[in-house]
C-alpha cells in the first residue's frame, strides 16, 4: 500500500533545485507557472528522464497522471507532448515536455507507468504522434482506417467535409446511409409569428 502525503515534500523552488541536480544538462528548459514546475527536455532523454524522476526516493513521481500534445503547425519541431507526474508519497506536481517534428518519434512510457499504453494510443489517434515501442499503437477512439488526426491545428473546425451523412466519411464502412441532409438547404425557416 502506497502512504500517502498531505503534505508536499518540497516548495516549487526547492523541486526545482532538486530536478536540476538529478537531471543536470539533461533540461534544456523549466519554468515555475502557478506553482507547478515544468520542464523540458530532449526527446532522446525523454524515458531516461522519467525514470529517473521516478526512480528517485526524494521525489518519487510514481504516478503519469496525464500524456497530452500540442500542435505547433510550421515548426520544426511541430508537436509537443506533455505528461503531467505525481508523486503521491510525496505530494509533488510537476510536468515534463519534449518536442518532435512530423514523422518522428517519442519513446513509450508504457513500460515505466501502465497508465501510458491508452493515453499514449489517445495522443496517438487524436495528433499523430508516434510512440516507438508501444506494445499496441493503433487507433482508440477513431476508426482503424480513418485517414485524419482531429486535434491537429490542421483540421477543419466543422470537418473535413461538413455537412454530409455519416456514412460518407465513415471510414470502416459500417454506417448505413440516411436522409438527413437530403432536403436541408430547401428547408423553410421557422415563422416569426
Amino acid at each position: 500500500m502506497i502512504k500517502v502525503s498531505n503534505t508536499p515534500a518540497y516548495d516549487a523552488e526547492a523541486l526545482q533545485e532538486r530536478v536540476r541536480e538529478l537531471l543536470g544538462r539533461r533540461v534544456v528548459g523549466e519554468r515555475i507557472y502557478r506553482g507547478d514546475l515544468a520542464v523540458e527536455v530532449h526527446v532522446g532523454s525523454l524515458s531516461a528522464v522519467i525514470r529517473d524522476l521516478k526512480d528517485d526516493d526524494a521525489l518519487d513521481m510514481n504516478m503519469l497522471a496525464s500524456i497530452t500534445a500540442v500542435h505547433w503547425p510550421g515548426e520544426p519541431l511541430e508537436y509537443e507532448v506533455i505528461y503531467h507526474l505525481r508523486s503521491l508519497t510525496r505530494n509533488l506536481f510537476m510536468v515534463v515536455k519534449t518536442r518532435v517534428a512530423r514523422n518522428r518519434e517519442v519513446p513509450s512510457l508504457s513500460g515505466l507507468y501502465k497508465t501510458a499504453d491508452w493515453q499514449e494510443r489517445e495522443v496517438y489517434d487524436l495528433m499523430g504522434v508516434q510512440f516507438s515501442g508501444h506494445p499496441n499503437l493503433r487507433r482508440i477512439l477513431m476508426p482503424e482506417p480513418y485517414p485524419w488526426h482531429p486535434l491537429r491545428k490542421e483540421f477543419p473546425v466543422d470537418g473535413p467535409d461538413f455537412p454530409v451523412d455519416g456514412y460518407q466519411t465513415d471510414a470502416a464502412g459500417k454506417v448505413e446511409g440516411d436522409d438527413f441532409w437530403d432536403g436541408a438547404a430547401e428547408a423553410e425557416a421557422p415563422d416569426a409569428d
